[in-house]
This record gives structure tokens, C-alpha cells and sequence, in this order.
């Protein structure tokens, strides 16, 4: 026992509680002649116990009974346990391992720490002499060498916890700045992609985790949406914001040049080619390559496309050597991709490649509630171009824009501003006459496209004929002009009637008539309430 106070100076200065553990049951184990020494800690849920010996594959639920360790941590007080005594703790299979190599004339020792106290912290379970265990922790210097130790653990649990609250914070801190830099972007995104209703914050948040990406990004949404503004944003906010976006439209070249445009050529690969081209591909190397109606992209066009997204490697047209370009690529499309792969007009394993990322642009239909912010910033850019001073539109005419299904999306509402802005002269404001009429007659035009695919009766046939010729200033094919006055007449009620969703007090006051009065031609058009 005269070694314990030596003992003691080996703890002091260790930095780590799994250190600690080990050299004081290093420490117990030679000064007591113990066959074993575990000392036993509650997880960091305090659910279960396990050994400071990695080595010893076990661990035991704190209120398992079934084990004397459940009863030393209730009772806060130290058990010895013969080897006979052990043949009543058989049914638990972990402890059974632990004491299987108890001898005859050992024990198990399970002492709760700190010594004395009712709220135990460790256990220590040891199997030698018992005799030899009690005297220890019977006699001062052994109390102090225990006391130094359960001291230092609790001091190095302090400083773990101090570091895990600093740990805590670091993240907490990271979080909020990661947050409040996202909502910067957010915010900065608003100023190009304009909208407060819900489905436009959530994309503009889809956006900002698709730039942070390396992902290959597909923008889908129907023309006029505004594909190539979220592709803008997308390179602006990665992390090559500083390289070139090279933009393409697929759609528009033709496919015996879209090739020479991607891959470049070398001087002599066909007639013309008098010097050498550098290739959109190698244009973007380090930026972004955008390919819009990439949909569009002929077959084999679309093989060359793939081995380059895999390899990161092509070679121009009538080139010798394969030339590198480590580029981010977003593509569009207005079109339904998966049903060109099922009818073998796209490749399966491009769309693949290319869907990584996907993002859906909202039809202007589905974000009505945006209408108003997008047709301020449309009258904004108005008088920045013209010089003018309209401060906006009245309500009324962003009701009547309202009221428009605008099959051209957000592209279709800027041109509507944009006439509205060209009517005004001495207004301050876009008036709701501005709008009514057009809309009216894209109304009249989008019920006509809508009986050109679902044609008419033959009766019916040669009516819309008539008004078709009208609305073309084709007045050749009116026989009739009184009859041709009424269908023309009825077309534009029925199509403002279907846009007020058969409201006939919101539809006479949109064509500027009594309701009364156009209740009496319902009736005499034979017009049926929707």
C-alpha cells in the first residue's frame, strides 16, 4: 500500500478521460494482484453501461436487474460476490462471459464511485482477493488515490462537456450564419426571380441548394417561365460564379452545325473551315455550359453529349487529340423528356445523367398572387427604357389581368404590361381598358386554337369559320352579316363567361353592359348559365 501516493502522481497532468481509465485500472490491477478491473460508464443517454476496455465486447441496460450492477447503482453501495454467490447472476449471458474465469477462492468486487456518495457516477468491477480489495478501500491512502481519481474524472467530464457546448455553439453560430446567408441570396434571387407566393420562395431555396451542388441541374417548366433567368442564378451563385456561362438553345441551330457549335473544328475538317474554332465545350471549361431545349438534341448528338459528362474529355471535329473541359452543366427543356426515353427519341442514360438536379418552374397560372409584383417591375423597366413616369396599374386592371389563364406565362404578362405602358399618354397609371379588350380577343383566339383540336359539328363548322375570318380581317367569307354579328358577339360572351367561371354580374360589368342586358342576350343566343 505504500505505493498509492506514488500512484496518485501518475494520474495528475493525463488529458483524457479513456487515459484515465486506463492507467487507474492499470493502477488497481497491479497494487491489489486483481485478475481483471473494468470500470464500468453510463452512455452519453445514461441508458446503458459499458467497460473503458474497447476489448471487452459487452454493455448492460442500467435497470437490468438481471445483473448486480442494476442493484449497486439503486443502492449506492458496494457488493462482493463469492464464486458460489456468482451461480445466481448466470441468466444475464454478457455477465457470465465477464466472471467466467472467476477462481475458487476470488470474488467480484463492484465498488459505486465516488466512494460515499448517493449519486454514482462509475462503477468498478473487479475480480482478485477480497480480502485484499477491502483493505484497500479501507485504508486512507487507498480512499485518497480513489478520491484523486473520481476528482480528475469529473474534472476532464467538465472540460469534455465545456467542449461540447463550445461545439455546440460553433454549429449553432454556423447554422444561423449558413441561414442568414441563405436568406441574403434568397433576398438578392428575388430581385431577378420576382414573387412572394409560396411555390417561388420554395424555388428560389431549391435554387440556392442546386448551386451549392455539384449536381447537373434540368430546368423544366413550359415557355415563359423563365428557364434561362434560374439557369443565370444558378451559375451567379456556385462556386464558379467567376468563370464564363456559355449559353446554347438546341432548338435553334440546325443539327448538322449544333456539333461544330459544341465540339469546335479544327482547320480543314470540312469545306469552309479555314482556321481552327474553339467549341462551346471548351468555352466552359471551368464555368457552366447551358443547354436550353436540350430535348431537341439529335440522337447521336446526344452519345457524344453523354461520354463528355462522363469523361470530361471530347475532341473537335477533324481533331487528332481529345482535349479536357471540367464544366457545370444545366439544361432545359419545355418538353416531357421521359415520354421522348419511352419513345426512343432521347437516351435513357443521358436523362439519367442529366436529371441529378431536377427543378419545375410553375406555370404564372399557378402564382396568380404574383401578378401585381411582377407587373411593377415590368412598368420599372418600361420607364427606364422609354423615359416614362407610370407609377403602375390601377387595380382594376390587375383584376382584369388577373382573370387571364396567360398561356405565355410570366414572358406573355410582360408584353400585356408592356402594351398597357405603350396606351398610357397623359395617364399616371395602366388603365383597365388597356387590358380588357386584348384579353378579350387572346380569349376569343385561345377558345379558336382549342376548337381547331377539338372540331366542331358540321352546323357549327362553318359559324367559326365566319368568326375566325373576323378575327383575321378576313370579312370574304361573311354571307350573313347579321347572323355573323350575333356569332361574333357570341363567342366573346361565352369566353368572358368562362373566365368570370359564369359569373354574370363580373362579366357584363367587364364588357361594359348592364347585367340585365346581358342576361337578355344569354337568352337570345341561347347561351346556358355554366
Amino acid at each position: 500500500m505504500s505505493r498509492w501516493l506514488e500512484r496518485v502522481t501518475e494520474l495528475i497532468g493525463i488529458k483524457t478521460k479513456s487515459e484515465l481509465a486506463m492507467q487507474f485500472a492499470q493502477a488497481l490491477t497491479d497494487e491489489l494482484s486483481l485478475s481483471s478491473c473494468l470500470i464500468l460508464m453510463p452512455t452519453p443517454d445514461g441508458r446503458r453501461l459499458v467497460p473503458h476496455d474497447a476489448q471487452v465486447n459487452a454493455s448492460w441496460a442500467v435497470n437490468d436487474l438481471n445483473t448486480p450492477f442494476a442493484h449497486v447503482l439503486q443502492s449506492a453501495s458496494p457488493m462482493s460476490l463469492s464464486a458460489d454467490e456468482l451461480l445466481f447472476w448466470q441468466s444475464d449471458r454478457a455477465f457470465a462471459e465477464l466472471v467466467a474465469s472467476v477462481g475458487m477462492f476470488e470474488s467480484v468486487c463492484i465498488q459505486p464511485l465516488p466512494i460515499g456518495s448517493n449519486h454514482v457516477q462509475l462503477l468498478l468491477h473487479m475480480q482478485g482477493d477480497p480480502k485484499v480489495v477491502s483493505a484497500a478501500f479501507g485504508c486512507d491512502d487507498g480512499k485518497k488515490f480513489i478520491d484523486v481519481f473520481t476528482k480528475q474524472w469529473h474534472l476532464l467530464e467538465e472540460i469534455e462537456q465545456e467542449q461540447r457546448d463550445i461545439q455546440v455553439l460553433t454549429e449553432s453560430l454556423h447554422d444561423m450564419q449558413r441561414d442568414t446567408k441563405q436568406r441574403d441570396l434568397a433576398d438578392k434571387l428575388s430581385q431577378s426571380l420576382i414573387g412572394q407566393s409560396a411555390v417561388m420562395q420554395r424555388l428560389r431555396q431549391q435554387i440556392i441548394s442546386a448551386a451549392e451542388s455539384h449536381l447537373s441541374v434540368m430546368v423544366q417548366g413550359e415557355t415563359g417561365t423563365g428557364k434561362e433567368l434560374v439557369a443565370q442564378a444558378i451559375h451567379q451563385l456556385s462556386n464558379v460564379s467567376a468563370k464564363p456561362m456559355v449559353a446554347i438553345n438546341c432548338a435553334a441551330i440546325p443539327e448538322n452545325l449544333l456539333e461544330s457549335e459544341l465540339f469546335g473544328y479544327c482547320k480543314g475538317a470540312f469545306s469552309g473551315a479555314d482556321s481552327d474554332r474553339e467549341g462551346l465545350i471548351a468555352q466552359a471549361d471551368g464555368g457552366t455550359l447551358f443547354l436550353d431545349e436540350i430535348g431537341d438534341m439529335p440522337l447521336s448528338l446526344q452519345a457524344k453529349l453523354l461520354r463528355v459528362l462522363e469523361t470530361k474529355k471530347f475532341r473537335p471535329i477533324g481533331g487528332k487529340e481529345e482535349l479536357n473541359s471540367d464544366f457545370r452543366l444545366v439544361s432545359a427543356t419545355h418538353v416531357n423528356l421521359l415520354a421522348q426515353v419511352r419513345s426512343k427519341q432521347f437516351r435513357q442514360d443521358l436523362y439519367y445523367r442529366l436529371f441529378q438536379y431536377p427543378l419545375t418552374l410553375p406555370k404564372l397560372a399557378e402564382r396568380l398572387e404574383d401578378v401585381d409584383l411582377l407587373s411593377q417591375h415590368f412598368v420599372r423597366e418600361f420607364n427606364q427604357q422609354h423615359g416614362t413616369q407610370i407609377r403602375g396599374l390601377h387595380y382594376r386592371a390587375l383584376d382584369c389581368l388577373k382573370q387571364y389563364s396567360f398561356p405565355g406565362n410570366v414572358r406573355e404578362l410582360k408584353h400585356l404590361v408592356e402594351f398597357g405602358c405603350a396606351q398610357c399618354r397623359e395617364e399616371l397609371e395602366v388603365s383597365e381598358a388597356s387590358f380588357a379588350n386584348r384579353i378579350a380577343c387572346l380569349n376569343v383566339e385561345l377558345q379558336s386554337s382549342e376548337l381547331a383540336f377539338n372540331p366542331p359539328s358540321a352546323s357549327a363548322s362553318s359559324t367559326q369559320d365566319e368568326v375566325g375570318s373576323v378575327l383575321n380581317g378576313d370579312f370574304s367569307a361573311i354571307s350573313d352579316l347579321k347572323k355573323a354579328v350575333n356569332d361574333y358577339e357570341e363567342v366573346i360572351i361565352r369566353a368572358r363567361l368562362n373566365q368570370f367561371a359564369g359569373d354574370r354580374g363580373r362579366t357584363a360589368k367587364s364588357l361594359g353592359i348592364p347585367k340585365r342586358t346581358l342576361a337578355y342576350k344569354c337568352q337570345k343566343l341561347e347561351i346556358k348559365a355554366l
